[in-house]
């Protein structure tokens, strides 16, 4: 009885502990194995995205993205998108170089015809003032411009005059898919 209690309580009762343990670490694995087969599956739809855009349509991306940036260009055209949308601009300065971002589209894939390098991100820090027609003007204006410039940060404050001001960080990009010769 004593050996009974003995072999219990030093040899069942740990190698049950040991089980328990490594019941744990499975449920942990399977738990971060569908999360991992969750991105994979959203990877493979953003790469079927992708690979779904036309040849055309690639070509004419590749046309209007800029070959090199000019910041001083750009920084004139969001000058005069602030005359036009009647704002007064306090604050405008270029960044220079973004933080490189994880594209899908930098996959590489043996069918593509494109450069599967990421795009080159270039931002500006801009702030605007003016009444909230105004401000809304610059921002439908900026859609319209010759340079693709998105919005990436943008916060607004109020005075007590019915004046916004808007500061905002605008990001434009440079030879995102530039063709690449078969021949």
């Amino acid at each position: 009885m004593v050996i009974a209690l003995a072999i219990g309580y030093f040899y069942v009762q740990p190698t049950i502990s040991e089980i328990g343990v490594i019941q744990d670490d499975i449920a942990i694995y399977t738990n971060e194995r569908l999360k991992i087969e969750t991105i994979n599956t959203q990877l493979a739809n953003e790469i079927s995205a992708f690979e779904s855009i036309s040849r055309a349509d690639k070509e004419r991306l590749a046309t209007y993205m800029p070959r090199f940036i000019d910041d001083i260009s750009i920084m004139r055209d969001i000058s005069f998108i602030v005359e036009t949308a009647g704002v007064t601009n306090t604050t405008m300065t270029y960044e220079g170089v973004a933080e490189a971002q994880t594209a899908v589209f930098s996959q590489t894939n043996s069918q593509s015809e494109f450069s599967d390098q990421p795009p080159t991100s270039h931002s500006f820090t801009v702030v605007i003032e003016g009444t909230y027609e105004e401000v809304k003007l610059f921002l439908r204006l900026l859609e319209q411009n010759e340079y693709p410039l998105e919005v990436h940060e943008l916060s607004m404050t109020t005075d007590g005059f019915n004046l916004i001001t808007a500061n905002m960080k605008l990001v434009t990009y440079v030879d995102e898919l530039v063709l690449v010769s078969n021949n």
